[in-house]
């Protein structure tokens, strides 16, 4: 793996400090808790400290994080990235295929594209990318670098960046979890991180209507392999019936890999393409790769965490798929 490059992070945001230029933040499709806080961090930092900096967002996000968001969404063009700004500067994005711009398509991007990232699968694509594997988030990541810097971190970046690391972290209860981003979440919270807000806003105020689509979801989940694989195919009718949005769902998965017993969990939903399944995978064992199992189905993303597409007729064509693959790996043929 590739050094954390600070220094030529720090280079390369020199370079266009005195640009009239913003630098355009950006981050990944189906935005998490670190995306959010990661990219809004990066925003506000950026600002804090003497550069010019916009937030491109074009993907929804889930309701949870909207509370936090200060900067209406906006989108743009290849054309008028190229014109308008002078570096765009990309968070926790670890593929092209992911990075969220809207209609620009990345090969016509001109201007310097940089990145922020701690998946351990980074495309390394564009001008420079600073990596951090071992981090547990990019946003502690991000963390890291503004003090290395010199930087001034307000209440509102370190809030931002304290959400990035809670979320990714599972409140510190996930295998990435170490002394580093307890120290980082220590310091964040020092320097004014709301952290009462973000429990409340992220885990304990969910609406009564996702409560009871939850009921009669969980009503229906499935086991194999000794129930060391469990799983739940969240059906588009009953999305409907409660009228939940898909980009709420993200936090379903975590209910599976708390059974007991369970070693693999997976959530397959339904996309807005007919025939394209979104799957999220979580482990508990460190011998068992839901990220190899995401890569041999051109997904990505940790080896205790990832996701991937799948392309079939049927919801439970696309569940029988994913069965194939966790047993390969539960077998370690992958």
């Amino acid at each position: 793996m590739p050094e954390t490059d600070f220094a030529g992070m720090a280079a390369a945001l020199e370079a266009v400090r005195d640009n009239p230029a913003p630098i355009l933040v950006v981050t990944h499709e189906w935005p998490d808790g670190d995306a959010v806080g990661s990219a809004c961090g990066l925003c506000t930092l950026l600002r804090d400290n003497g550069f010019r900096a916009e937030f491109f967002l074009a993907a929804q996000m889930p309701d949870c994080y909207r509370p936090f968001l200060p900067f209406a969404p906006v989108e743009f063009t290849a054309e008028e990235i190229n014109t308008k700004f002078s570096l765009v500067l990309n968070a926790d994005a670890s593929t092209v295929k992911r990075m969220q711009l809207g209609p620009a398509e990345f090969a016509n991007i001109t201007i310097p594209v940089v990145t922020f990232d701690h998946h351990p699968d980074d495309e390394m694509f564009g001008t420079l990318t600073c990596l951090d594997p071992e981090a547990s988030s990019t946003a502690e990541l991000i963390y890291y670098f503004a003090v290395s810097q010199g930087w001034k971190i307000s209440p509102l970046s370190a809030t931002f960046l304290m959400l990035g690391v809670v979320t990714d972290t599972g409140c510190f209860k996930f295998t990435n979890t170490s002394a580093k981003s307890h120290r980082a979440a220590a310091a964040l919270l020092e320097l004014g991180a709301d952290h009462d807000r973000i429990i409340n806003e992220v885990y304990l105020s969910k609406p009564l209507n996702m409560v009871r689509f939850e009921s009669e979801l969980f009503s229906n989940i499935q086991t194999a392999y000794d129930g060391k694989f469990a799983w739940i195919s969240v059906p588009r009718e009953l999305l409907d019936k409660y009228d939940v949005n898909l980009r709420n769902t993200e936090q379903l998965i975590e209910l599976v890999r708390g059974i007991q017993g369970v070693v693999v969990a997976a959530l397959v939903k339904p996309t807005s393409n007919p025939g394209i399944f979104r799957v999220s995978m979580r482990s508990k064992d460190p011998d068992i790769s839901v990220g190899r199992i995401a890569r041999a189905l051109k997904g990505g993303g940790h080896e205790m965490a990832a996701g991937c597409s799948i392309f079939a007729k049927t919801q439970a064509e696309a569940s029988e798929v994913l069965l194939r693959y966790v047993r390969k790996e539960m077998n370690h043929e992958i």
